[in-house]
């Protein structure tokens, strides 16, 4: 009796740790990133609250031969965003919870002056500041590895609104592509214990959207659906500190590229064949049960009609507020 009340106690622990973390976990990323954070969902009337920053910067542009074939497009002196991040979690029902993600985003280039912001005109690298891509998720629970289930799997919709960008869509410093976007996922993870207080977590995300095109261009909406694949591995051998790698990939399969876009439409950026692959590290620092710090570096790995060489650092705390919902 003991050893299965032990069980239950470590179980309800790991899993309140693992909510926490996925919450801290998602940082939302115009373009390259989803807010992936894995299967999990809160328990009903459990609540997680998401405060962070992030810095961007990007400095050339990799054509359609890929970052690795031809030498990428210097930006001038590059282009940097700061943006101050909102994350809320509700579990609105047992194994069913919405997630609500809100950016406030300033993207400036370091130099306006040189041959690609003139070049590019309409008003390329005119400063640019305000609300990002709200993002919203409904995410359910179809396995639970906490109730017997090999592996937590979760199928999820999403609703992007961005239409509220339309004006700036042309510009290099852009916030969005001016759209509202819908689309689903499915997401597969897995989490365990290591030693007597440690934990390790892994999750896999696959995603799909579908953009509501501003426009057709050459016979195609503009811009074209998209697909996103993510991953992430953590491990603590303790309770508060966790460390792991993520990897993420980013599609959109159909466009024109770099060198034919048409430098005098809006929806040139929109119109284009984007590829990137991103890699980087996270860090998880628990002050409690309830209260997690998170950080990441992410990098370019890999990119076809996008930024060669982005890098994203990322920071902030996240609160898991428990409910009186079934647990």
């Amino acid at each position: 009796m003991q050893t299965r009340l032990a069980l239950m106690l470590r179980s309800r622990t790991l899993r309140t740790a693992v909510r926490a973390a996925c919450v801290a976990a998602a940082v939302a990323h115009h373009g390259a990133a989803q807010a992936a954070s894995g299967p999990w969902v809160l328990s009903a009337r459990d609540a997680s609250i998401y405060a962070g920053t992030e810095f961007q910067r990007i400095g050339h542009l990799a054509s359609e031969n890929g970052s690795f074939e031809d030498e990428p497009v210097a930006v001038d002196s590059g282009i940097s965003k700061f943006a101050v991040q909102g994350y809320v979690s509700y579990g609105i029902i047992p194994r069913v919870q919405l997630s609500l993600s809100v950016p406030f985003q300033d993207v400036h280039a370091n130099r306006t002056d040189g041959p690609i912001c003139t070049t590019f005109g309409l008003n390329a690298c005119t400063r640019t500041t305000g609300f990002g891509i709200v993002d919203l998720r409904a995410q359910g629970l179809v396995l639970d590895e906490f109730y017997g289930a090999p592996v937590s799997l979760a199928v999820g919709a999403e609703l992007r609104q961005g239409s509220h960008t339309a004006l700036e869509r042309a510009r290099i410093t852009d916030l969005g592509e001016g759209t509202t976007d819908t689309g689903g996922y499915l997401s597969l993870g897995r989490t365990g214990t290591v030693g007597e207080s440690g934990t390790w977590s892994g999750y896999v995300e696959l995603g799909g959207l579908y953009r509501f095109p501003n426009t057709t261009l050459d016979g195609r909406p503009t811009p074209g659906s998209e697909f996103t694949g993510d991953a992430e591995f953590l491990l603590g051998l303790s309770r508060a500190v966790s460390v792991g790698g993520a990897v993420g990939a980013f599609w959109r399969p159909f466009g024109v590229e770099l060198s034919e876009i048409d430098l005098a439409d809006p929806d040139r950026f929109a119109s284009l064949r984007v590829v990137n692959l991103r890699s980087g590290l996270k860090l998880l620092l628990r002050s409690s049960d309830n209260v997690v710090f998170s950080a990441s570096v992410l990098g370019t790995l890999y990119a076809e009609n996008n930024p060669s060489d982005l890098l994203s650092v990322s920071a902030g705390v996240s609160v898991y507020l428990p409910g009186r919902g079934d647990n």
